[in-house]
């Protein structure tokens, strides 16, 4: 049985306000791509003026892509999720086509030892971000289409974890390993919130674990940041160089911080300061307090992404309901990682911040994923509005 059952008999159809937008789902999205708009700024003025003879390059650069996904997310708002649903195995079927191509010398573009953008010819695009919403919307239709097998079988929920190793394994050509942990761990957290049994998501768990453990120790480079990460001091300047510096700027920090664009780490000191370690410039100039107010602006987001995922599920909107649920997941995931890499927690691996880091493919992404929430929060609010009224005529 899935998790949202147990809450689905103490929810009536007239539980929510039919008015507006979802405001606390407003307020933090918000709140967190303005602060992720200073940030980009205060990070990357440095290395921009530097590379690019203009200091604002990287800002622009946000900011337009930010107004694209603006855009593009319009598009989302006015589609039906019964549409979206449609169209999810035509967008799987791209995402791995896109994967394909990326690969390819010529089409792909290889930066620092990676391959993992395509060449738009004005601009790059980082395809991993388009195969993350990707894969959530087409495994929200897969458990729609099979929540019985999902929920009573194990060939149910091996299937749809069969497809994130062969994404995985396609990440991990260019290689991308982060993201695809990343991947294999949203698909079992959304059949574990269809309700697939704990004995096969165990079993498949402890597979994908140990299968994830020998590709880490595999390739010596691996190795070498696994081994930096248990204590980055012992090699400084080389191996710990990144963690050290990431380190050294959130200690800086303190409790109030030293003031946003007062960051030191992130004069060519820390690597990736405006990308993969903005968290550490982040708590730098902000401090332990302004930490505190980003983390609990992504527990709001979060919070209400959910919300309104065990809303539509009332409603009987599975699909709606899934989709919302892997993309809370996602953000939830990624933010984890992201913060966690920067503090010491984890072993460094490129992952970005949602809404916060510097790159036009994560930053676009993460819009239309939230334009999926949105459009699903509007359909639950007219679902509501309907039984209402059809209260009001029974009653009159």
């Amino acid at each position: 049985m899935s998790i949202f059952n147990k809450q689905a008999n103490k929810m009536s159809s007239t539980s929510y306000l039919v008015v507006g937008v979802d405001f606390w789902l407003m307020f933090s999205v918000v709140m967190l791509i303005s602060i992720g708009i200073a940030m980009v700024a205060s990070s990357s003025f440095a290395i921009a003026e530097k590379y690019n003879d203009d200091a604002f390059h990287y800002l622009n650069r946000h900011i337009v892509f930010i107004g694209l996904g603006s855009m593009f997310s319009i598009v989302i708002l006015a589609m039906k999720m019964d549409w979206m649903q449609k169209l999810s195995r035509i967008l799987m079927a791209v995402a791995i086509i896109l994967l394909v191509l990326v690969l390819i010398p010529g089409i792909g573009v290889e930066i620092n030892g990676s391959q993992r953008w395509l060449n738009l010819g004005f601009s790059r695009f980082q395809v991993v971000e388009a195969v993350k919403l990707a894969m959530i919307v087409y495994l929200a239709g897969y458990i729609v289409r099979h929540k019985t097998g999902v929920q009573n079988s194990f060939s149910g929920v091996i299937k749809p974890l069969f497809l994130s190793v062969i994404l995985a394994a396609l990440l991990l050509m260019q290689p991308d390993f982060g993201s695809a942990v990343l991947l294999i761990v949203i698909t079992l957290f959304m059949v574990f919130i269809a309700g697939a049994r704990y004995r096969d998501l165990s079993i498949l768990g402890l597979l994908s674990a140990s299968s994830m453990a020998l590709i880490a120790i595999a390739e010596p480079y691996r190795v070498k940041r696994l081994i930096s990460f248990q204590n980055p001091w012992d090699d400084p300047f080389d191996g710990g160089f990144q963690l050290v510096q990431a380190l050294i700027a959130i200690g800086s920090g303190k409790l109030s911080g030293i003031g946003i664009g007062g960051s030191v780490q992130k004069l060519f000191y820390l690597p990736e300061a405006h990308t993969d370690f903005i968290f550490s410039v982040y708590a730098e100039e902000m401090g332990f307090i302004g930490v505190v107010v980003l983390i609990t602006l992504y527990l709001v987001l979060i919070t209400r992404i959910f919300a309104i995922s065990k809303q539509a599920y009332v409603y009987g909107k599975d699909f709606a309901s899934f989709a919302c649920a892997g993309i809370g997941v996602w953000i939830a995931l990624q933010a984890f990682l992201s913060m966690g890499v920067n503090l010491g927690l984890l072993p460094t691996k490129g992952l970005t911040l949602p809404f916060i880091s510097s790159g036009g493919s994560a930053i676009m992404m993460s819009l239309l994923s939230l334009a999926i929430v949105m459009r699903v929060s509007y359909e639950n609010r007219m679902h509501n509005l309907k039984a209402i009224r059809k209260y009001d005529e029974e009653v009159a």
